[in-house]
């Protein structure tokens, strides 16, 4: 077993009524003898002036490959999809239509549907 280790757990929530979306992170580290569980406060915007030109752009945020998909999983969790549909659930659908219209056109049958 693991007695060393951290996790970053994010959650969203859609709100209808605003149509935004809200989020939490939460991550927890943990030793054998101790676990400290730490949250993500509100985004902090900083008004640019004229003095911050030329100042390099720090990052409001970084995730780990793995988080990041735990983020786009939590998105599609509340419905959220990519807008041109080219994602590969949608890719492969269309995909499958389009061999199915080709099997009709070829051997001179009617396109079998799923679940028909």
């Amino acid at each position: 077993m693991n007695t060393f280790g951290h996790k970053l757990e994010i959650f969203c929530q859609h709100e209808p009524f605003s149509r935004g979306i809200k989020f939490w992170f939460k991550h927890t580290d943990w030793t054998p003898d101790h676990m400290t569980v730490s949250v993500a406060l509100p985004l902090t915007l900083k008004r640019l002036t004229k003095e911050d030109e030329g100042m390099e752009m720090p990052h409001s945020m970084q995730l780990q490959e793995g988080e990041a998909q735990q983020f786009m999983d939590e998105l599609w969790r509340i419905g959220l999809r990519p807008r041109e549909g080219s994602g590969s659930a949608g890719s492969l659908a269309a995909t499958e239509r389009h061999l199915a219209d080709m099997r009709a056109l070829v051997f001179k049958t009617t396109p079998q549907i799923d679940g028909a």
